[in-house]
């Protein structure tokens, strides 16, 4: 009896946190999506730093307060096996997709470090949202199923950018590769318990776009570049699956 009735608190307490993630993924969708309208017409490139850096660290202190950094795997209890995982190099050279088109300098000096930043800020604030607190909530019932999850709602969340004017085939192309990339990633933190270099990944994948050259860049490059990333994520995402878990 005592254990039926422990299984069944760990499953309202699961369900509880699942239900409190998906609000926190609501919610920071809604609030960027409400300041990229606000600024549709600004031609400041600053204003992520404020919204995202503000909710990295609520969510930073929402895990140290509740002694969850280890948890999620800001502070893993295992050294990562550089080996097993290809010494990142999948990721690095993603990362550094949006100078594939050469290099451009897009704005301003001030304004280039302030969206630097504040994609910085919105690479770690996605991957504690759905590679930490979701992924890690979902795994409490299935490894597998909480991978497709993650990587489905990850990538469906970009959606979001149709609602903000975005090119309805470019919005397309970015909900293909962000599925795939968000497979990549899910895998990486289940087989490493690594969640940092994830943010790292994310944010400097991001940030890259502020010296991306976007002249000459035609559908057929599009879906090009997207059909590499997908290759290469997946891929990757097999390779780390195939290994042993840290």
């Amino acid at each position: 009896m005592r254990q039926e009735k422990g299984n069944q608190e760990r499953k309202m307490e699961n369900k509880r946190e699942l239900r409190i993630t998906l609000i926190q993924i609501i919610i920071y969708v809604v609030v960027m999506s409400v300041c990229e309208n606000i600024f549709a017409d600004s031609e400041s490139q600053g204003w992520r730093v404020i919204p995202a850096a503000l909710i990295l660290a609520e969510l930073i202190f929402s895990m140290a307060r509740g002694k969850k950094l280890k948890a999620y795997g800001f502070c893993p209890s295992v050294s990562m096996n550089w080996g097993k995982t290809l010494f990142l190099l999948p990721m690095v050279i993603l990362a550094t997709i949006n100078l594939w088109n050469g290099i451009a300098f897009r704005f301003e000096p001030v304004e280039t470090v302030l969206y630097i930043l504040g994609m910085l800020c919105v690479g770690f604030v996605e991957e504690i949202l759905f590679r930490g607190y979701l992924l890690h909530t979902l795994m409490q019932n299935s490894v597998r199923q909480a991978i497709i999850i993650s990587s489905l709602t990850f990538g469906l969340g970009h959606i979001v950018n149709l609602l903000n004017g975005k090119d309805i085939y470019e919005t397309l192309l970015q909900l293909i590769y962000a599925m795939a990339i968000g497979l990549m990633l899910s895998v990486f933190v289940v087989r490493t318990k690594q969640l940092l270099p994830c943010c790292i990944f994310h944010g400097v994948f991001n940030a890259l776009a502020a010296f991306a050259n976007r002249s000459g860049e035609t559908m057929t490059y599009q879906l090009v570049i997207c059909i590499v990333i997908t290759v290469i994520a997946v891929g990757y995402a097999l390779w780390l699956w195939r290994q042993k878990e840290a």
